[in-house]
C-alpha cells in the first residue's frame, strides 16, 4: 500500500483499509512518510516511514524502488502519488513489474490545474484495476478511460480509527477545544480550499444570527490554497468577526472527532466534490449535516431524511437550512440518527476489505 502523504483524509482512509485488510488475512506493508501521523495507533499491518519531504522526488522514487525490489508484491495499491507533475512517468514503470491497483479519490484535482489533471490520469491509465467510492466517480473515470478499463467501486469505509469506542458528550467536547459551552457553533472542518464554499458559510452567518444570535461558526482546517488573509477579510466585510472562531491550522488525529461533537451542525459548501471523508465523518459520529446537493452529496444523502441539502452557490438557502436545522433539534437530531444508520450499515470497512482482497486476487493473476 503505498500512501505517501502521511496524515489528513487520505492517511486516515489508507489507515482503516490497511486494518482492515490485515483482519481479513492480507499481509499489508504500508508505505508512507516518515511522519506518518498515526503510527503510534495500535495496528497488525507494517508501516514503513520510507518517503520523505526533504529528500526530493528522486530521493523518494529511488526509497520506492528499493522497498518494492526488496519485498516482491503480489499487488500494489497506490492511494496517493509522489507528485502531481511528474508520476506520469513513474506508475507505469512500476506496472511493467507488478500488478497495479490505484484509488481515485478525486476525478480532478481540486483546484483544476490542467498538468496535475493529466499526471492523475496517465497513472490511473497505467493500473490494472482503479477503484472508486460513488457511482458519478465510477462514470468519469469510465469516460476517461474507456469501457476496456477495469474501474472497481468499492465504498469508502466509516470514521474507524478516529471514533473510538463512544461519542463524547458536547459540553466534554467544547471544554477540551477551549469552546463556548452555551452557543450554538456551526462546524467548516477540513482543509481550506476555494472549491469549498468557505465564503459563502461566512456571508450565511449573519443570516443565521437574525434567527439564533447566539450562532457561533467555527472554522477549523489548514489553509492549503490562497491564504488566510482573506479568509479574515471576508469575516470582515461580513461583519461577523466576534462570532467567528477561525482556527487556520491542521487538526491532529485526536482532535478531530471532538470538533464534530462539539458542533450542532457541520456545513459542506462544497460547489462540487467527488467525496468527502469530512462528511462522513459528520454522519458517522451523529453530527447533524447541511450540505450542498453537488457530486457524491446526492448520491448518498437524502434532503430532509439523512442531511438538509441545498443548491451550491444559494448563499440564502444556506442560512435558511443552517437557521432550520438550529431550530429543530429533535428534527436535527433523527437525521444525525439516519445518517449514522447509514454510515453503520452501508459504509462498513469489513465490507471494504473483502471486496478489495476479490480484487486483488483477480488482478494477481492476470497476466501483466
Amino acid at each position: 500500500m503505498v500512501e505517501t502523504g502521511g496524515w489528513g483524509g487520505i492517511g486516515h482512509y489508507t489507515f482503516n483499509l490497511c486494518a482492515a485488510l490485515a483482519a481479513a488475512g492480507v499481509e499489508v506493508s504500508l508505505l508512507t512518510n516518515r511522519k506518518f501521523e498515526l503510527a503510534d495507533r495500535p495496528h497488525r499491518f507494517d508501516v514503513d516511514g520510507c518517503f520523505d519531504g526533504n529528500a526530493g522526488y528522486l530521493g523518494n522514487v529511488k526509497a520506492l524502488r528499493a522497498r518494492l525490489a526488496r519485498a516482491c508484491p503480489d499487488v500494489v495499491h497506490v492511494q496517493s502519488l509522489i507528485s502531481t507533475r511528474f508520476d506520469a512517468l513513474l506508475w507505469p514503470l512500476v506496472r511493467r513489474r507488478v500488478p497495479l491497483a490505484m484509488t481515485m479519490h478525486n476525478v480532478a484535482s481540486h483546484e483544476r490545474l490542467r498538468w496535475d489533471d493529466w499526471t492523475l490520469w496517465r497513472c490511473l491509465a497505467a493500473a490494472d484495476a482503479v477503484v472508486v467510492h460513488t457511482r458519478r466517480a465510477a462514470d468519469v473515470a469510465r469516460q476517461r478511460l474507456g469501457e476496456g478499463a477495469r474501474i472497481e467501486l468499492i465504498h469508502h469505509g466509516d470514521a474507524g480509527v478516529l471514533q473510538g469506542e463512544s461519542r463524547l458528550e458536547r459540553a466534554v467536547a467544547r471544554a477540551r477545544l477551549g469552546l463556548p459551552a452555551r452557543a450554538r457553533i456551526v462546524l467548516a472542518f477540513g482543509a481550506i480550499r476555494p472549491y469549498k464554499g468557505l465564503d459563502g458559510v461566512i456571508d450565511a452567518l449573519a443570516e443565521v444570527r437574525r434567527r439564533h444570535a447566539d450562532a457561533r461558526l467555527v472554522i477549523a482546517g489548514p489553509v492549503l490554497v490562497g491564504d488566510e488573509s482573506q479568509y479574515r477579510d471576508a469575516i470582515r466585510r461580513a461583519g461577523v468577526e466576534s462570532v467567528v472562531i477561525f482556527r487556520p491550522g491542521y487538526v491532529p488525529a485526536d482532535q478531530v472527532v471532538s470538533y464534530f461533537a462539539a458542533a450542532d451542525v457541520a456545513v459542506f459548501n462544497y460547489r462540487d466534490i467527488t467525496d468527502s471523508g469530512s462528511l462522513r465523518l459528520a454522519c458517522d459520529t451523529g453530527t447533524p449535516v447541511v450540505a450542498t446537493a453537488v457530486g457524491s452529496f446526492r448520491e448518498f444523502l437524502t434532503d430532509g431524511v439523512t442531511a438538509r441539502l441545498v443548491e451550491p452557490g444559494d448563499t440564502p438557502a444556506l442560512a435558511t437550512a443552517l437557521g432550520d436545522v438550529l431550530a429543530d433539534g429533535e428534527g436535527a437530531a433523527r437525521m444525525a440518527s439516519a445518517a449514522r444508520a447509514l454510515a453503520a450499515s452501508a459504509w462498513s470497512w469489513a465490507d471494504s476489505a473483502k471486496a478489495t482482497v476479490s480484487l486483488y486476487n483477480t488482478i494477481a493473476r492476470s497476466d501483466v
